[in-house]
């Protein structure tokens, strides 16, 4: 069972809130949350479950107040990859991120080329920004893509485009931003067994010996 810690995180933006599942993993996944509701949200939480299951330590940042912009995304996200690299002796990192945590990993991966070799997970993500397309285009290990259907986000082309580069793509279909299903309480409790097996997958098949600096 993972201990409930905190590190010190300090960033741009000043010190960044945290939870930081520690499991005595030998992988750490770096889960940054979208613009509203934390990592707790049932479209992160239950991807996180799944990554604790794999024997992942998780760093999971708090949402922010206000939306920063793009270069204290980075800043920030690259203070919390520094400090949860240094909690542990980690073979692999993962960088996981929601809606708004997708543009810091953007930034981050444009910002730091030897992270495009790292796993990758993008929950609805944002597509039609070009940073975060230029980032998923620069990604030399495939990443696993989750959206709804209904998001505003959600681009055919480009996701036809990451199934072609061998990234692994779930669309929900019905299902907005939040990743549920409006009208639906039953179509959206589904959801979450989707996101865990698709988790449970990807990082089994990514599960790599070699060590991130």
């Amino acid at each position: 069972m993972p201990v409930w810690d905190r590190l010190d995180v300090t960033g741009e933006s000043g010190p960044i809130g945290n939870t930081f599942l520690r499991q005595g993993g030998s992988r750490l996944a770096v889960v940054l949350p979208g613009r509203l509701g934390g990592w707790m949200t049932a479209a992160v939480y239950y991807p996180v479950l799944a990554l604790l299951d794999r024997g992942f330590d998780a760093l999971c940042l708090d949402s922010y107040d206000v939306v920063p912009d793009p270069s204290t995304l980075r800043d920030d996200a690259a203070a919390a990859l520094a400090a949860g690299t240094a909690a542990g002796r980690y073979r692999q990192v993962m960088l996981a991120g929601k809606s708004l945590g997708t543009l810091a990993m953007a930034e981050l991966i444009l910002e730091r080329p030897d992270l495009a070799s790292a796993p990758t997970i993008w929950l609805t993500p944002l597509l039609k920004v070009d940073r975060v397309a230029a980032a998923l285009e620069r990604l030399r290990t495939p990443g696993l893509v989750v959206i709804g259907s209904e998001d505003p986000h959600h681009d055919t082309g480009a996701l036809e485009a990451l199934e072609a580069r061998s990234h692994r793509v779930l669309v929900v279909a019905g299902a907005h931003h939040g990743l549920a299903i409006d009208g639906s309480a039953a179509a959206s409790a589904e959801i979450p067994r989707r996101l865990v097996d698709a988790v449970l997958g990807y990082s089994e098949a990514h599960d790599s010996p070699r060590s991130q600096d």
